[in-house]
């Protein structure tokens, strides 16, 4: 089992802290959300907050190449603070004094590093001491454990320079300059913020002694500071309070305010739990894809196949489409190997493999309909797929009912099966290069409301149907498990 992009955090190592929950941000400009927390300090700033400060959290990124906000604090359009994901991937925070929108920064630094890994949890720690004697350790950036020391430009603050953290302004969590259309589409979980303290990072996480991968720890550091807050998403509530998406667990009641997220924006895919996602790197994918990349509105000129994050080797895994809109459909696994192209559809192409439940009641494998006379799915119905790729065999069900008789649990009248022991990824294709169609993908954390909330057997993934016995949510997990 293996994950299509390495090279960041993967949440493989084994953690003896785990983290329940994230919150997802669907920031895609063309959807309108513009969702974020917001934090108005009621205490009385200090220099002391503004001098020193720390922010630790976790990110997982949905959309690439865009700009999009994380951390903005201060006055939007004059002083402020930010923390974001520039338009060409790299990380920039930038502290811009009197000279908001100039060319001078107070504090700056934007690194080299480029974030393009839409199937990775990112642990990032900002600490700032602009109170410490050397200029160069004035602010730390980590990034997996490791300190960042490449940037691509450098302002270190001045010794004592009290900045715009800690200041008496707004904190905003997940947006870039406020309402500027600048929003994160993706996933934050394990948000700390520390007012007046520079903490140590190893405060929140730790390298794992057999993998060597940072994973987190729970922080016993002590005080957060009079405006500090701890964000742990584990309330689906809309309110300023406990009950809220926004609820500070740190002891403060610093219960930020909610804009724009809903229940369904409370996730279980997290840094010590990392969900299958869909990939918009693939560059067959066409249309756009949102919500955590979970929701794909397809083009209207091309076929292009869109695929999970996670490849399927072994093990026995479950996943639904709800298919909001659409004209045809197709929709089961592909082999890894499939070709970058938008012209390539599945079910109609011959190799390398790949099997789908499609429009018209077909079940089509490698070109050709196995499969015929199967109920024919309607409009806000769910395709359900049960894939065991030790025996290669698969299942689709219409709207909670296996076609064909099947019966994933005792292995029986699968709809067909491809190659055993071949890594296939999830996959779909919209099957129509004239017109624009609409899925929800539901890996465990769906973006769309879900009437029976059901799990696998260890208890992960929130489902609409029943996940057939001995088949599980595609999650690390259940990967380090059954994979």
């Amino acid at each position: 089992m293996a994950f299509l992009i390495g090279g960041a955090n993967s949440a493989a190592a084994d953690a003896a802290y785990d983290i329940d929950n994230s919150l997802r941000f669907n920031g895609l400009i063309s959807e309108g959300d513009d969702p974020m927390l917001t934090y108005t300090p009621a205490g009385t700033s200090s220099d002391a907050s503004k001098r020193k400060y720390t922010f630790s959290f976790w990110v997982k990124r949905g959309r690439i190449a865009d700009e999009q906000g994380i951390i903005f604090y201060g006055k939007t359009g004059s002083d402020a603070f930010q923390l974001f994901f520039d338009s060409n991937d790299t990380l920039r925070f930038i502290d811009y004094g009197d000279d908001f929108g100039g060319s001078g920064y107070n504090l700056q630094k934007i690194t080299n590093r480029l974030f393009r890994d839409p199937s990775a949890w990112y642990s990032i720690i900002l600490i700032v001491d602009t109170t410490d004697g050397t200029a160069g350790d004035r602010v730390k950036l980590y990034i997996n454990g490791v300190r960042e020391t490449s940037f691509s430009s450098s302002d270190d603050p001045d010794q004592n320079y009290a900045g715009f953290v800690g200041s008496a302004d707004a904190c905003d969590i997940g947006c870039c300059e406020d309402a500027a259309g600048k929003y994160l589409e993706g996933y934050i979980s394990e948000f700390h913020y520390i007012d007046g303290t520079a903490k140590a990072h190893t405060d929140f996480g730790e390298f794992d002694e057999d993998s060597g991968i940072w994973k987190p720890k729970e922080y016993t550091g002590g005080s957060y500071g009079t405006n500090g807050f701890f964000l742990e998403f584990k309330q689906s509530g809309t309110g300023t309070n406990s009950s809220g998406m926004g609820a500070d667990t740190s002891g403060n009641d610093n219960h930020l305010a909610v804009t724009n997220l809903t229940a369904t924006d409370q996730c279980t895919d997290t840094p010590t739990n990392n969900f299958c996602t869909l990939n918009p790197l693939w560059t067959g994918a066409a249309g756009t894809i949102s919500e955590g990349n979970t929701k794909l509105v397809s083009g209207s000129s091309e076929y292009g196949p869109v695929l999970g994050t996670i490849a399927m080797t072994s093990g026995k895994w479950y996943w639904e489409v709800l298919c909001t809109t659409f004209n045809y459909w197709r929709t089961g696994i592909a082999d890894v190997t499939l070709p970058l192209t938008t012209s390539w559809n599945l079910g109609y192409e011959s190799s390398p493999d790949n099997a789908v439940y499609r429009d018209g009641g077909y079940v089509g494998k490698n070109g050709s309909n196995i499969l015929s006379g199967q109920p024919s799915l309607a409009v806000d119905e769910t395709v359900s797929v049960a894939f065991d790729a030790d025996s290669g065999k698969i299942w689709f069900a219409q709207d909670g009912a296996w076609i064909n008789s099947g019966d994933p649990a005792a292995g029986s009248n699968e709809a067909t099966s491809v190659t055993a022991g071949e890594s296939y990824f999830p996959a779909l294709s919209d099957g129509s290069d004239s017109t624009s169609s609409t899925y929800s993908f539901n890996f465990g954390n769906p973006p769309h409301s879900i009437s029976s909330s059901q799990a696998d057997d260890d208890g992960y993934g929130n489902f609409e149907f029943d996940v057939p016995a001995g088949f599980y949510a595609l999650c690390t997990k259940n990967l380090a498990e059954y994979g």
